[in-house]
């Protein structure tokens, strides 16, 4: 392939870059919709698991609620709170002890002891263990299983010594082995010095039966407000400061955390990607999408840009015609009115105005040519003819041959206006030979011609080509005349908006329909029997010089007359200037 017809591939070019700006534009515009969407999808899985995190803090809430519930109902019940006193000072012989004797001092009625209250308070709570209480100074303690298949393994790993040392030291609400505690002081109501302790032991599954089966893949996580795990249900990964502030870990899920209850609890919860449901799909959906959509307009642009190439190839290959020389190259003219529709039309034009220039410019200088050749051949003296032909004038007024002295007067006048070397002359000019002329000719059939002017003043000063109205005259003299009767001339002159239209009818024989045919033809340029030279010659000289709209017409009726109509340009300039003018159009 040449290097000319790569460097014309403007509409690959184009075709490319509208491609890659497609792409880039489709996948930005899809690349912001999928994350759209996506973080439509993860807002709505963090809000179920938010809900699921909120409900386990709710519920880790309730029982921190129901601990500090019991401690003020020990509080509202003196006998009660004199019985944890008595516990928390003495052992439990003693608090056995001291337990019968305030009933007989009572006369064997006593409203409630700690025992009996604790072991009945929580028996409606399948998920505490046990409660147990642990005096300030930690020398006496009492505990009251609920559940012993559960405290047993507990008592068992600690023993009552490491129990009381690894409670001591834990908040409000800690993690023991696999139990959840919850911790309540109890003040002396009258010192509000500490008594003791309530530690409520409870299993943490409370917290796992939260959990729907859809979410058991996410992790679920409760915390005490030292950011202790107090429950999860998975392994908590580990969260940095960054991570938590950005809510995601790169590679394990989004990370979720809600708000701490009154207890001092929070969640904390990590969402694994996989559990996003749908977002792979949705991602693929999207992609596949938008390939399809670029590949359409890229096919439909191909398409496009191909045509359109092919138009403009058309118009190089046109060019290429005309540059070698072939002015009659035409272009096909599409039916749609675009910029290269336009250009086809414009190319059109251009080419028959060249071929009409250039053929106007040869033939001018052919016909220069042989008017030089001619003129040449026949160069003689114009005094020495000028002066014979008055000479012979003369000679005959003196001999009183006056017809014949007109004559000689009129010929030499005619030579003289002929001998003049001009393509333009005024109108006025033209119409005063045509008057000489016809004088002439008057004078040789002795027969007389009236001839009538209708002309307005100013048009007789107009630009006019020499020698276009003689020949009519002679055609008049020659086919038109009546040898019987007079037969008459009418010369006009009228301006039609940027034409001027010059008239010579008569009201002679007139022409048959069968001649009228073959000059109209001849006028057209038709190949055919030739004649009516003078015409011709006027009409080819007047498109010649003005162009193809302008020229000769002529009606004709037999029997009736003939007229001959000659359209030229009409200009206000001056003869001079428009001459000039008229050569270098």
């Amino acid at each position: 392939m040449s290097t000319n017809k790569r460097k014309r591939r403007i509409f690959q070019r184009m075709l490319l870059i509208f491609s890659l700006t497609s792409l880039f534009t489709v996948g930005l515009l899809l690349f912001f919709i999928s994350r759209y969407y996506t973080n439509i999808k993860v807002d709505a899985v963090l809000q179920e698991t938010k809900a699921v995190s909120e409900a386990q803090l709710v519920a880790a809430d309730r029982k921190a609620t129901a601990l500090v519930a019991m401690t003020q109902e020990i509080y509202k019940n003196s006998d009660l709170m004199n019985d944890v006193q008595i516990a928390m000072t003495h052992d439990y012989a003693d608090y056995i002890r001291q337990n019968i004797d305030n009933y007989y001092a009572k006369q064997g009625f006593y409203s409630v002891d700690l025992q009996s209250f604790l072991r009945s308070y929580f028996t409606y709570d399948d998920d505490v263990i046990a409660v147990q209480l642990v005096s300030a100074d930690k020398e006496f303690t009492y505990t009251f299983p609920t559940n012993y298949g559960k405290w047993q393994p507990i008592f068992e790993k600690y023993g009552e010594k490491k129990l009381l040392q690894a409670v001591s030291r834990k908040n409000d609400i800690f993690r023991l082995n696999s139990s959840l505690v919850f911790k309540q002081v109890i003040n002396d109501p009258s010192t509000l010095q500490p008594l003791g302790t309530v530690l409520m032991y409870t299993d943490p599954k409370f917290l796992g039966n939260l959990i729907p089966k859809a979410k058991e893949a996410t992790t679920f996580a409760v915390m005490n407000d030292e950011k202790e795990r107090l429950y999860s249900n998975h392994k908590l990964p580990d969260i940095t400061a960054t991570n938590a502030k950005n809510a995601y870990r790169q590679g394990s899920g989004y990370l979720q955390t809600t708000e701490q209850q009154a207890s001092g609890v929070f969640g904390q919860v990590v969402v694994p990607e996989s559990q996003i449901g749908g977002i792979p799909v949705l991602q693929w959906t999207l992609f596949g999408v938008g390939v399809g959509l670029v590949l359409i307009s890229i096919a439909i642009n191909f398409f496009i840009s191909r045509r359109y190439s092919h138009r403009i190839q058309v118009i190089i290959d046109g060019m290429d015609q005309m540059e070698k020389g072939e002015l009659r190259a035409k272009l096909p003219v599409d039916e749609r009115e675009d910029e290269l529709t336009l250009i086809s039309q414009s190319f059109n034009k251009m080419g028959d105005s060249l071929n009409d220039y250039i053929k106007q410019v040869y033939t001018l200088e052919i016909e220069e040519q042989k008017a030089q050749l001619k003129a040449l051949q026949g160069q003689v003296e114009p005094h020495f003819l000028y002066n014979s032909l008055e000479a012979i004038r003369m000679h005959a007024r003196l001999e009183g041959a006056k017809v014949t002295s007109n004559m000689i007067y009129h010929l030499s006048t005619l030579l003289r206006y002929t001998a003049d070397n001009i393509e333009m002359v005024t109108l006025a000019d033209e119409v005063g030979y045509v008057r000489q002329y016809l004088q002439f000719m008057e004078l040789r059939y002795q027969q007389e011609v009236p001839f009538f002017l209708e002309v307005e003043e100013p048009l007789l000063e107009h630009p006019f080509l020499k020698f276009t109205l003689q020949p009519l005259v002679e055609n008049f003299f020659k086919y038109a005349r009546h040898e019987e009767k007079r037969t008459s001339l009418t010369f006009s002159a009228k301006r039609f908006g940027d034409g001027l239209e010059v008239k010579m009818r008569d009201d002679g024989l007139g022409i048959t329909d069968e001649k009228m045919r073959q000059i109209q033809g001849n006028l057209a340029g038709e190949k055919g029997e030739q004649g009516h030279i003078g015409l011709v010659n006027i009409h080819r000289r007047i498109q010649l010089y003005f162009g193809e709209r302008y020229g000769l017409e002529i009606t004709s009726a037999r029997g009736q007359g003939t007229e001959v109509t000659l359209r030229v340009p009409y200009t206000s300039e001056g003869r001079k200037n428009y001459v000039e003018n008229a050569f270098s159009r």
